[in-house]
């Protein structure tokens, strides 16, 4: 910390590269404390919505999306509609030129990191391409067996498991044409993990003398199921006959034991029914995914196009200079904290008084900035 709080304005002076772009927000940020130091001109807690709401980074953010304008329709151009005739030894460079050209007019960017988003994405686009213009358009509809491999008897063997995308990959396809089978799909695996949650609670809530009958597992950390139906089916006959409806919160334990019994045996069954259901749902989607990676028409297979190559790379681009403005952001902040404890607020606290010190002080001499912190030191140690 410094004598007398403040920033040095050597520090602020490292993100020079930020003040060049945006000099209005060093103003809008730090006031001069002396010719040496700054300070905050805001709360510290308004420093986020300072630099993100001033008028020249947004300024910034709009002149960067303004010099990507048109890029997404270039590379639609080029790469999908022009894709018999892409050069695939000459587009990367061809590219690259592209994106620095949009980028030489912006301050800030990491065009390496840009250029590095390009050339990761080109390794994707560049492999489809070559399988394109060998096998023709058809193969963007392929589907081939999913080959693993698996121990059979002991060896290492190829079999078949499922199929997937010669090009397109399944997942994406899902996504974007049969998300509701999807959402579906999730809803009973959600549905699955409650269950499980669920049982754990009933589980935790039985008391360790009920812990030790057959309905929970030896390692006390599972129900036996087939004890459970058991249990239950026999709990549901006494209700029934005794015409009585056993409840959980029952001072009675044994009442409660049953009733969470009960409860226990019907989350098993739907658990038990709705695994089921997942697998087959699971492999219905699976063949689905593949008939509609069969069936898809031109236009469908220009936006998974779109998706798989483009897509990536324009989010990638997009997310830059917002990036910048975090990175500045957490610098300031850190400048703020780093100096936030002041000499006087320390001195304040510890109380001590020395008068002596206070005496040969004022024998000393030096610059402007040290006999201000020395004056203040003075004042102190005398417990002014």
């Amino acid at each position: 910390f410094t004598m007398l709080g403040g920033i040095p304005n050597s520090e602020i002076a490292q993100l020079h590269q930020y003040w060049q772009a945006f000099p209005q927000l060093h103003e809008a940020l730090f006031v001069a404390k002396s010719a040496a130091y700054s300070e905050l001109a805001i709360a510290k807690q308004d420093v986020n919505a300072t630099i993100t709401l001033h008028p020249q980074v947004i300024e910034f953010i709009s002149a960067y999306n303004q010099a990507f304008a048109g890029f997404d329709d270039y590379l639609i151009n080029t790469l999908i509609q022009g894709w018999q005739a892409v050069n695939r030894n000459q587009q990367e460079p061809e590219l690259s030129t592209e994106l620095f050209t949009r980028l030489s007019s912006v301050a800030l960017i990491d065009k390496y990191q840009a250029y590095q988003f390009l050339n990761n994405q080109w390794q994707v686009i560049s492999a489809d391409l070559e399988m394109m213009q060998t096998e023709g358009f058809a193969a963007t509809k392929q589907v081939d067996p999913n080959i693993v491999v698996k121990k059979v008897k002991g060896k290492d063997t190829e079999v078949q498991d499922g199929w997937k995308g010669h090009i397109m990959p399944f997942d994406l396809v899902q996504q974007t044409y049969l998300s509701d089978d999807l959402a579906a799909l999730a809803k009973q695996e959600n549905r699955l993990v409650e269950i499980a949650s669920t049982l754990e609670e009933i589980l935790e809530s039985l008391s360790e003398e009920d812990k030790e009958q057959d309905t929970v597992k030896e390692s006390k950390d599972g129900f036996a199921n087939a004890e459970v139906a058991k249990a239950a089916k026999a709990f549901l006959k006494e209700q029934k006959d005794n015409k009585v409806k056993f409840t959980e919160e029952s001072p009675e334990p044994e009442v409660s034991y049953k009733a969470k019994i009960i409860r226990a045996s019907k989350l098993i069954d739907e658990d038990k029914a709705l695994k089921k259901a997942v697998k087959d749902a699971q492999i219905a989607l699976h063949l689905k995914t593949k008939t509609t990676i069969e069936g898809l028409t031109d236009d469908q297979v220009n936006e998974l196009l779109h998706l798989k190559w483009i897509t990536p790379l324009s989010l990638e681009l997009a997310a830059m200079p917002s990036a910048v403005i975090t990175q500045l952001t957490s610098q300031v902040q850190a400048l703020a904290d780093k100096y936030a404890v002041t000499y006087s607020q320390v001195a304040n606290e510890i109380k001590t008084t020395e008068q002596e010190l206070a005496d040969m002080m004022g024998e000393l001499t030096g610059n402007e900035f040290d006999m201000q912190g020395l004056a203040e030191l003075t004042s102190l140690l005398k417990g002014e």
